[in-house]
């Protein structure tokens, strides 16, 4: 979850006495975002992030992401696949950035029927014969 960009404006205000109400109604925006903010400056003194604890992120950076958003807009009909072994990592790794992070849906393109012009006709004539 992303910390709210207003923190620093709803701590100036909270320490110029302001309620949690009057914070979102004059930044407009929740006031559960201004509950939250506000509850972290009186826990730790100021709103400033906390840094995370646990392993980074070392295949799933800002770069790979705009990597990965490149070739799909280039649109040279690489499959996940192909693009997952040409960049070195997972193909589970390249699928979760396209659905989670940039809110894509991938596919596999099916193979129709290839019709010519004198099927369609065929197709009537044999199934009047055989009805």
């Amino acid at each position: 979850m992303k910390s709210s960009p207003h923190r620093p404006s709803i701590e100036l205000l909270f320490k110029r006495g302001l309620g949690s109400a009057e914070i979102a109604r004059r930044l407009q925006i929740s006031s559960s975002t201004v509950r939250n903010v506000v509850a972290a400056i009186k826990k730790r003194g100021d709103a400033s992030e906390v840094k995370k604890s646990g392993r980074p992120r070392s295949v799933n950076t800002r770069n790979t992401r705009a990597i990965i958003k490149k070739r799909i807009i280039r649109n040279d009909g690489l499959s996940l696949n192909r693009m997952a072994s040409q960049l070195g990592i997972a193909r589970s790794t390249v699928q979760s950035i396209v659905k989670n992070d940039l809110k894509l849906k991938s596919y596999k393109l099916r193979r129709g029927q290839y019709h010519r012009r004198r099927i369609p006709a065929a197709h009537c004539q044999f199934g009047r014969r055989n009805v």
